[in-house]
C-alpha cells in the first residue's frame, strides 16, 4: 500500500448533485459548491496513506466516523479501505484529478 498522489492530499466533500447512479463524485473543500439543504459527507486524505471519512453531525459539522487506508494497485483500480463489521469495507476509485474524485457507490 502507498500514500494518495500528493494532488490528493487535503479534504474532498461529496458533490452529490454531480452523482450518477453508479458513482459519487467529490470535490475540494475550496470548490464553489452551490449552496444545498443536504449537509455534505467528506474525505480527508493524508500524506501518510490514511483516509477519513468525515459525516455531518447534528449541527452539520464534519466529524471523524472512520480512518482507512488508501489503497494503489498497479494491477487494477485503486482502492480505500474502511474497518467494518466483520471485516473491511472497500471503496473503489473510478478516476481523479486535481479538481474531481468519483469512486463507485
Amino acid at each position: 500500500m502507498s500514500g494518495p498522489p500528493p494532488g490528493l492530499l487535503g479534504t474532498w466533500l461529496h458533490s452529490h448533485e454531480e452523482d450518477t447512479g453508479t458513482a459519487a463524485v467529490y470535490r475540494p473543500a475550496g470548490h464553489p459548491f452551490r449552496p444545498s439543504r443536504k449537509p455534505r459527507r467528506g474525505l480527508e486524505f493524508r500524506a501518510d496513506g490514511t483516509v477519513v471519512e468525515l459525516r455531518p453531525d447534528p449541527g452539520d459539522r464534519l466529524r471523524p466516523v472512520a480512518t482507512g487506508r488508501w489503497e494503489a494497485r498497479p494491477d487494477g483500480p485503486h482502492r480505500l479501505t474502511f474497518p467494518a463489521e466483520g471485516g473491511r469495507r472497500e471503496v473503489r476509485v473510478l478516476s481523479y484529478g486535481e479538481d474531481r474524485l468519483t469512486l463507485a457507490k
